[in-house]
């Protein structure tokens, strides 16, 4: 192997390591929820508003990334941001309730800074195998997700408690930082530094495939943040027994691993990412219903289809999200402002179509805005390809 190709390896390796650890401190505050809020005697109320917070802090975050690579190198910037989300950690897990809240804006803001940068750096470092390597960065969100979430309890009962189990994800973060740092050292004494750069998202408003792009994004938050915060409430609802609910959730985003890993593969075989959006957007909806409408017995074969679908969505959007702009600092201008607008619009058009469980049948309320967020976005998606019939690949 030439030893470009094992930069290569080298640096996808890191940049997994980092995408794997991009949710997974958030992911392990939810199943928590009921202990934090007995211990510091947080109401309903209050406890809405901390599931809000990561979705806000991250839309915050994704822009203010694209603004600060003018004054920090991209790769020095997610160093210091890795950090900060670090420092949010630690202040969550030891700062009673103004920590709690307080640590959980500050670990969106590291988290979401990285993120939105750290997708310039791989357009530009592994240009020609971007939808392989985007179906793999949405895999290693996905896998962090389930595991942040499928361990907080055990480790909470380990350490003795949910400040310490918590506190224990500081440990994946540090150790992230540590292989990029690494990774920036060895590009320092190569002369392969990274410089400051102008990444402005305005200009980018102004045209039409970044513009499509910003909009499928929007539209692929709000109809899966709908699913996540109220699907098991639902279900419940419905009359599912409360660990199952949680399963449904589980099992679908346990799907969406291999379904994004495969995504590239398997739009190449469907003959293009056009064919691929369809497809998955129609198998999400089937599923929705699925879950909301039929008998429950079916559950586990509607939460894998949920779940495949949801996975070759993500990795759709954060193919085109890398691919559309044609360096670095377009790239990172774009992720910050498809994800800003993304996560703060979305999560908002989610939180009010939550509204629509005070009305009568409110599943059949949740299907139908669920089918309708996902089909707006499909008609973006698809608008982002009517040039070429996929997002460019950097070739």
């Amino acid at each position: 192997m030439s030893k470009k190709n094992r930069d290569r390896v080298h640096f996808v390796i890191i940049f997994l390591l980092v995408s794997f650890n991009l949710r997974m401190a958030f992911s392990a505050a939810d199943p928590l929820l009921v202990q934090i809020m007995q211990s510091q005697h947080i109401g309903i109320g209050s406890s809405g508003l901390f599931g809000l917070l990561p979705i806000m802090s991250l839309g915050v975050a994704a822009p203010l990334g694209a603004r600060l690579v003018e004054w920090v190198r991209p790769g020095m910037l997610i160093i210091y941001a890795l950090l900060f989300a670090t420092g949010g950690v630690l202040w969550r897990s030891t700062g009673g309730i103004p920590g709690l809240f307080g640590g959980t804006i500050i670990i969106g803001l590291g988290l979401g800074i990285a993120g939105a940068v750290i997708l310039g750096i791989a357009r530009q470092a592994v240009p020609e195998h971007l939808p392989e390597l985007m179906s793999a960065y949405t895999a290693c969100v996905s896998l962090g997700t389930a595991v942040g979430a499928g361990a907080a309890n055990p480790v909470s009962l380990l350490l003795g408690g949910w400040q310490r189990g918590l506190m224990f994800w500081a440990l994946p973060l540090l150790l992230a930082t540590g292989a990029w740092s690494a990774l920036m050292l060895k590009r320092r004494r190569e002369h392969t530094r990274q410089p400051a750069m102008r990444a402005p998202m305005l200009p980018l408003l102004r045209q039409h495939q970044p513009r499509m792009v910003t909009l499928y994004y929007l539209f692929r938050v709000a109809s899966s943040w709908l699913l996540i915060v109220w699907l098991s409430a639902l279900l419940r609802r419905r009359g599912m027994p409360p660990i199952e609910a949680g399963l449904v959730l589980s099992l679908s985003t346990a799907c969406q691993i291999p379904s994004a890993l495969l995504a590239g593969i398997t739009s190449h075989w469907l003959g293009g990412m056009n064919r691929l959006m369809v497809m998955a957007s129609i198998l999400a909806v089937i599923a929705c219903w699925g879950l909301l409408e039929l008998p429950l017995q079916w559950w586990l074969v509607f939460a894998i289809m949920l779940g495949l679908g949801l996975g070759s969505i993500f990795a759709v959007g954060m193919t085109l999200i890398a691919a559309t702009e044609p360096d670095e600092a377009g790239t990172i201008a774009l992720s910050g402002l498809a994800q800003g607008i993304g996560f703060i619009g979305g999560g908002l058009l989610a939180w009010v179509a939550g509204l629509s469980l005070q009305l009568p049948e409110p599943d059949l309320w949740v299907a139908g805005l669920y089918t309708l967020f996902t089909l707006t976005g499909l008609f973006f998606g698809l608008s982002c390809g009517n040039k070429t019939g996929q997002p460019p690949t950097g070739n």
